[in-house]
């Protein structure tokens, strides 16, 4: 099940939104690798970069907030550490059961859900926040 970036998804900071389509073009390669049955390992060297690449811009998008000081700062930075916990768990499920199916359908429909209401409400506030704030675009 790939994920298709809609211009909806955009919340208007050029910088997380340009990161935001890399995450799809991550998570599409992955399943993309896997429908194609592609070496087992080179699947998973794109899942583990996925997972790398979403540490690294929760990181990003926790220092963006913090320079505007976003007021739900806290609460956004629990979805983000939830998040890895969940594919943590996922990791764990794929080392014991191998790469199959079931754990891909699983992984794919978390991470794609995960990513589409993330992106249009949490990400979106943040936005919102910083065009209401007139904070530099800059930041």
């Amino acid at each position: 099940m790939l994920v298709q970036w809609r211009d909806d998804l955009s919340i208007g900071m050029l910088e997380i939104d340009v990161q935001h389509k890399l995450l799809f073009d991550k998570f599409n390669a992955f399943v993309n690798a896997y429908q194609s049955n592609q070496d087992t390992d080179e699947i998973m060297r794109m899942f583990w970069f996925l997972e790398a690449y979403a540490v690294t811009h929760f990181k990003e998008e926790e220092k963006l907030m913090q320079q505007v000081r976003f007021p739900d700062y806290a609460a956004h930075r629990e979805k983000h550490l939830a998040f890895i916990d969940q594919i943590n768990q996922l990791k764990e499920r794929l080392k014991a059961e191998g790469l199959t199916q079931g754990v891909v359908n699983t992984m794919t429909t978390f991470i794609t859900s995960w990513l589409i209401d993330h992106i249009s409400t949490m990400d979106r506030a943040i936005g919102r926040f910083v065009i209401n704030s007139a904070v530099p675009p800059g930041i």
